[in-house]
């Protein structure tokens, strides 16, 4: 058995300096652990994530957001750096819409697009950005920017799972959308072992 995935080893390492694979790591692993907070009240909508040490290239996607019905869908749409997001005029009446943000990493304004058109921004710093639509003062949705696609959206604080995450260096952090609450970043160096049952404490700014 240690032959035969010497052997395999072996040949994928040939293969990926050939050029013929792409040099990935050995090991992925796990990240699992709980969020801690001293709250009375339930704090809603926390985005755990990963980011790492240094950074590391990926391949960069498109995300939609619908508009009908004089409102964004999704609201909340979570990227990467790099990532970039369409916005679709899918109105079924002849009517424009705007998107623009005064968001301090990413201040721009698309104009107005028509029924049926599609309208891109692409992200390069990590953060939130909040946006809205001139033409309708009700409408408005948001994007968080992370640094890395290793986290996971809670409905609230409890236990959270990270899966296939490469070996190295990385720093777990916390996004909270309740103003009063930030989180206190735990790093981690992953090599062939997981880390299992972190705490990720949420404490009053």
């Amino acid at each position: 058995m240690k032959t035969l995935r010497f052997t395999l080893n072996l040949t994928a390492s040939l293969l990926a300096l050939a050029g013929l694979l792409p040099s990935l790591p050995v090991y992925a692993h796990s990240v699992t652990g709980h969020i801690e907070i001293e709250a009375q009240s339930p704090v809603k909508k926390i985005i755990v994530y990963l980011s790492p040490e240094q950074p590391r290239q990926q391949q960069s996607q498109t995300y939609q957001v619908s508009q009908k019905d004089t409102r964004f869908n999704p609201p909340l749409t979570i990227i990467t750096v790099g990532d970039k997001v369409q916005w679709v005029n899918d109105e079924t009446r002849e009517i424009d819409h705007n998107i623009y943000s005064l968001s301090e990493i990413s201040h721009f304004d698309l104009g107005l697009g028509p029924k049926g058109s599609r309208l891109e921004q692409t992200f390069s710093q990590p953060g939130e950005i909040n946006y809205y639509c001139s033409a309708h003062k009700n409408m408005e949705g948001k994007i968080v920017v992370l640094p890395s696609r290793y986290y996971q959206l809670l409905e609230q604080a409890g236990d959270f799972k990270l899966d296939g995450i490469p070996e190295g260096k990385w720093r777990l952090n916390a996004i909270i959308f309740h103003r009063r609450y930030k989180a206190e970043p735990v790093n981690l160096t992953l090599g062939k072992s997981p880390a299992q049952n972190l705490t990720l404490k949420l404490v009053k700014r």
